[in-house]
């Protein structure tokens, strides 16, 4: 699942790296390994700034599993011959929850990155 909603939503708060925020961690304060195929997403900690959108409600996170994002990254290169970056497709899936059944409605994602790297690991 994407690292940034996962640490949000599961995550305690706490001091990793020496930023006081939300990180993968157990009761003990010990931080838990992560994995993500996205590597821009696998990391335990998250940067303040999300932290403070998110404690004042100003942002949502949402939880998008890996299997998710390949199926997202696919159906995109796909239907509009675009590779989005693995980190992307997290996007791609979250819309495809949020928009189904509402297929007259219009939605913006932001692609960034370079799928095309991405090809060769067995998406």
């Amino acid at each position: 699942m994407g690292k940034t909603a996962a640490t949000l939503s599961l995550g305690k708060p706490g001091v990793f790296q020496g930023t006081f925020s939300y990180a993968l961690s157990d009761e003990n304060g010990d931080i838990y390994p992560t994995y993500s195929i996205a590597a821009g997403l696998d990391y335990p900690g998250i940067s303040p700034q999300h932290a403070l959108l998110k404690d004042t409600g100003r942002a949502d996170y949402h939880l998008i599993t890996d299997t998710e994002a390949i199926s997202a990254y696919k159906m995109l290169a796909a239907s509009e011959g675009i590779i989005p970056a693995i980190e992307s497709s997290h996007a791609v899936a979250l819309a495809e929850k949020m928009l189904k059944g509402r297929s007259n409605d219009i939605s913006i994602i932001n692609l960034s990155g370079r799928g095309e790297k991405d090809v060769g690991r067995n998406l």
